[in-house]
C-alpha cells in the first residue's frame, strides 16, 4: 500500500505545494478582499445605508455563496494551471507522490480547505461591518417602524427563521453538492483538455447545467428544489428519495473519481 498512498510522502508532497504556493495563496486572497471591500464601498455609497439589504441575512447570504461559487472555480482552475506551461508540467507530475496523493491534495485543497478558508475571511471581514449597519440603521429614524433582519448569516448554523427550523438548510446543501459538481468539472477539464482547455471546460459545464436544470426540475429527482412550483407539492416515494439523492450526492463523486484517472492519464502520457 505503500505505493499507493504513503503519510510521509503525502506530507512532504503537501509542504513542497506550500513552499511553491503560499504567495500566490496571499495574493489571492488579497485579491479576494479587495474586492468585496471595493464592491461593499460601492453599495454603501451608492445607497448609503438606508435600505441595507446587503447586510440582512437574504443579502448576506446572496453575497456569501456569490463569492463562494466565483472564487472557488478561479481557484479550482488555478490549481492545475501548472499544466499549460510544459516545463512547469513535467517538474510538478515528476514530483515524488503517488497519483492518488496528488489527487487527494487536489481534492483537499479545492473542495475542503478552499471553502473553509473562504468562509473564515468572510467571517472577519462581513461580521462587524454586519454589526455596524445594524447599530446604524437602528439610529435612523427612517427605519422606526420597519423591521430587518440582521442576523449574520454562516451556512448550515444561523438558521433562515428565528423561531423554528431552518428550511434552507436543503438549499444549503443542494447549493454545495453543485459547487463540489462545479469544481470536479472545471479542475477535471484543467487536466484533461491539453488544447484550449478554457473554451472546452466552459462548453462542458454549459450543456451540462443545461442537464442539470432539468433533472432539478423533475419531480422525481427534485427534493431540493421544493420551492420550485412542479415539485413543491410532489409527494415523493422511499425510492425517488433514494433515486434524488443518490443522482444529487454521485454526480460530483463521480467527477471527482473521473480527476484521479485524469491525473494518471497525464503522468503516464
Amino acid at each position: 500500500m505503500t505505493d499507493f498512498f504513503d503519510i510521509q510522502r503525502f506530507g512532504r508532497l503537501l509542504r513542497a505545494h506550500w513552499a511553491e504556493s503560499w504567495r500566490e495563496y496571499v495574493w489571492f486572497a488579497g485579491v479576494l478582499v479587495g474586492l468585496d471591500l471595493v464592491v461593499m464601498v460601492l453599495t454603501v455609497s451608492l445607497d448609503g445605508f438606508r435600505s441595507n439589504y446587503q447586510f440582512t441575512y437574504g443579502g448576506q447570504a446572496f453575497w456569501y455563496m456569490t463569492g463562494l461559487w466565483g472564487s472557488a472555480l478561479i481557484f479550482a482552475w488555478r490549481h492545475f494551471k501548472y499544466l499549460q506551461n510544459p516545463g512547469a508540467c513535467l517538474i510538478a507530475l515528476m514530483r515524488p507522490g503517488s497519483v492518488f496523493e496528488k489527487w487527494l491534495m487536489a481534492f483537499l485543497m479545492i473542495g475542503i480547505l478552499y471553502p473553509l478558508a473562504y468562509s473564515l475571511l468572510y467571517v472577519a471581514i462581513h461580521y462587524p461591518v454586519v454589526q455596524l449597519a445594524k447599530a446604524v440603521t437602528a439610529s435612523m429614524t427612517v427605519c422606526e417602524h420597519c423591521e430587518k433582519d440582521f442576523r449574520f448569516f454562516f451556512p448550515f448554523v444561523t438558521t433562515s427563521n428565528a423561531k423554528g427550523v431552518d428550511e434552507t438548510h436543503l438549499t444549503q446543501a443542494f447549493s454545495f453538492l453543485l459547487l463540489s459538481f462545479a469544481q470536479a468539472l472545471v479542475a477535471g477539464g484543467a487536466v484533461y483538455f491539453r488544447r484550449s482547455p478554457v473554451l472546452r471546460t466552459v462548453l462542458a459545464t454549459f450543456f451540462l447545467g443545461i442537464l442539470t436544470l432539468l433533472m432539478g426540475i423533475a419531480p422525481q429527482t427534485g427534493i431540493f428544489m421544493r420551492d420550485y412550483r412542479y415539485t413543491e407539492d410532489y409527494i415523493y416515494t422511499p425510492m425517488e428519495y433514494a433515486l434524488s439523492i443518490g443522482l444529487w450526492a454521485g454526480v460530483p463523486v463521480l467527477l471527482w473519481i473521473a480527476l484521479y484517472f485524469h491525473i494518471r492519464e497525464r503522468e503516464v502520457a
